[in-house]
């Protein structure tokens, strides 16, 4: 490989997102966790606790410390605000029910409830890679990621109105393996994330028919996994984590399993 492409591709790691998962250097086999954040404001009024929050389910597989694969389940609720208006020229109106179809509309409508599956394909490059001449200081991952999102909320049962979506997420991971004293060890790491989204909604105007709009939205993750060296079952695992999902501050904890 010429000089120009190795330079060319580590420009290319550098600045597309992806989402790391716990992955030290070797590892050979699966993996599952449970994750759980809150929204928090901590600039805003009154709530320092959002009733926004968010829960994952992961299922992977790791060849060699790699390559990983993985399928997740992810349940969200979305409320934020303590009032809500109406968009005259993007929502559905009958009655005291509304629901504005709108890019924020995660922040612009009450109580929106946000589930579906998504499927990961993550490569990592380590510290000791042969990619490049030398080794590097940190470890890094490239990844894709594609789903589908179902929402609901009341105004929306009450408007008879399916909304549902499609999106895909490029993602980087810059992480470091750091061995302690103790037994454990850990893999401080930083993500980005861009995801595309297409969602899809009953046509206002025609029956039979459906609208649609795009988003693009990215975020930031730091998280602190703990990863046990001895255990009875596998290789258990803590991760605190703070993350700006959507615009607003998310803090969140994870368990999990090295298997």
């Amino acid at each position: 490989m010429t000089q120009l492409k190795k330079l060319i591709l580590i420009f290319i790691i550098s600045f597309l997102p992806a989402q790391t998962n716990i992955v030290p250097e070797g590892f050979n086999g699966f993996s599952v966790s449970m994750k759980h954040d809150k929204n928090v404001d901590f600039f805003g009024e009154g709530k320092f606790f959002r009733s926004s929050f968010a829960n994952n389910l992961s299922l992977g597989y790791v060849y060699n410390g790699v390559v990983s694969i993985d399928l997740n389940y992810g349940y969200s609720q979305f409320d934020r605000k303590d009032e809500y208006f109406i968009d005259e020229n993007n929502s559905q109106t009958s009655g005291d029910n509304s629901f504005n179809f709108i890019d924020n509309f995660r922040v612009e409508n009450r109580d929106v409830g946000d589930k579906g599956f998504s499927f990961g394909l993550t490569y990592f490059i380590n510290e000791s890679q042969t990619i490049f001449p030398k080794q590097l200081p940190i470890n890094l991952s490239l990844g894709f990621r594609y789903g589908n999102s179902s929402y609901s909320n009341d105004d929306l049962d009450a408007l008879n109105q399916d909304f549902y979506g499609k999106f895909y997420s490029l993602e980087l991971g810059v992480y470091k393996e750091i061995e302690t004293s103790a037994n454990f060890f850990m893999i401080p790491r930083l993500n980005l994330n861009i995801t595309n989204e297409k969602n899809i909604y009953n046509s206002f105007l025609n029956e039979d028919e459906t609208e649609s709009f795009n988003l693009t939205s990215n975020y930031f993750e730091i998280a602190l996994p703990f990863i046990l060296e001895r255990a009875s079952v596998g290789k258990p695992y803590f991760e605190p984590s703070i993350s700006n999902r959507y615009g607003s501050t998310h803090l969140g904890f994870k368990f999990g399993f090295l298997f």
